[in-house]
């Protein structure tokens, strides 16, 4: 293991996962820290004074390279999460070039590890119902989306990078919970439930993890001999309306949503469309989104337990943490 005394540069720190990353380095005894945002991001309060906050963009190159000097980690967090096809470009351009980026400034200044938060979603979907492992490979099939071919070409610099001489580690959480902001990614569900706004939900299944762990396995991997592996990191792999039913009971509210069944998910994703045409917001749901949360995918966990030794959250209790952090939030801070 790197000493604690290494300089680590996280990307991404102010969202669900960086955020919870540099708690867990900053709760393990890690100091030197620098973490990058965007100028419109929020820094959470319990980390603006504990770590160094520089404001940037990873598609520039320049300020990239300055921030690197003398960083002997980089944790590669940052993500643009969407699903609509008017971004899909820039957003496969940022996942991509930013990557490349990062990894080609971590060469030139002799970082020692690069860890990069990648998602199950790099893998793929190939089939309706699929068992998949890390040796599954990205095939552009009805069951992907745009957002899994921006992470995946960010993991093929990664492994270019690899083979360049970098000491490396990709990990690809399955669907993340936990404590957080419900206003952010996966998080939303919690707050559309509460409020009684989700009328219907997916008929697939899905891998689940708590944010904690991810965070505890972006700390194995920087063990010296976890270099050049990826892992799938997923507690549980369970449907999307027994995940939903579970928090609305946590949340002590009704669950009367309906399954989405294929008539239906074709219904909404064109009333998505048009509404967002209309509006010029990214739509809600898209049929990417539509088809990927309709496969039976099942993830296997046991290389991540196995050789990193990572100890998982039941699903169950990650829900109601999520829920009691949510519930503690006063009502008038709650967004709807």
């Amino acid at each position: 293991m790197l000493p604690k005394t290494s300089k680590i540069l996280v990307t991404g720190g102010t969202g669900i996962v960086g955020s919870q990353i540099l708690r867990q380095f900053l709760a393990d005894g890690w100091t030197n820290i620098l973490a990058v945002r965007r100028m419109t991001s929020l820094v959470p309060q319990d980390l603006a004074s504990s770590v160094a906050w520089v404001v940037g963009d990873i598609l520039d190159i320049s300020f990239i390279y300055e921030q690197m000097e003398g960083v002997d980690i980089v944790i590669h967090a940052a993500a643009d999460v969407g699903f609509s096809l008017r971004r899909r470009d820039h957003i496969i351009k940022t996942s991509q070039n930013g990557t490349a980026n990062l990894v080609n400034t971590s060469l030139d200044h002799g970082v020692k590890k690069f860890v990069f938060i990648s998602s199950v979603a790099a893998i793929g979907r190939q089939k309706a119902e699929e068992y998949i492992d890390e040796k599954k490979i990205f095939s552009h099939s009805k069951f992907d989306t745009s957002y899994g071919l921006a992470k995946f070409l960010a993991e093929q610099e990664v492994w270019r990078a690899h083979a360049e001489g970098l000491s490396c580690a990709i990990i690809n959480p399955a669907m993340i919970l936990g404590p957080g902001d419900s206003e952010r990614s996966s998080l939303k569900v919690i707050n559309k439930i509460y409020k009684q706004k989700m009328s219907y939900f997916p008929v697939g299944t899905n891998g689940w993890v708590d944010v904690r762990d991810v965070a505890s396995a972006v700390i194995l991997c920087l063990n010296e001999r976890i270099n050049g592996e990826r892992f799938i990191l997923s507690s549980e792999s369970l449907p999307y309306g027994k995940v939903f039913a579970s928090i609305a009971k946590h949340l002590k509210v009704p669950f009367n949503s309906k399954p989405l069944t294929p008539i239906l998910a074709k219904i909404a994703w064109r009333i998505a469309a048009m509404q967002s045409w209309w509006t010029g917001d990214d739509p809600l749901v898209t049929k990417e989104t539509v088809i990927s949360t309709s496969a039976q995918s099942i993830y296997d966990n046991s290389k991540s337990i196995q050789l990193l030794g990572l100890k998982y959250r039941p699903i169950d209790e990650t829900i109601k943490a999520s829920c009691s952090s949510y519930l503690s939030i006063p009502k008038s801070s709650t967004t709807s």
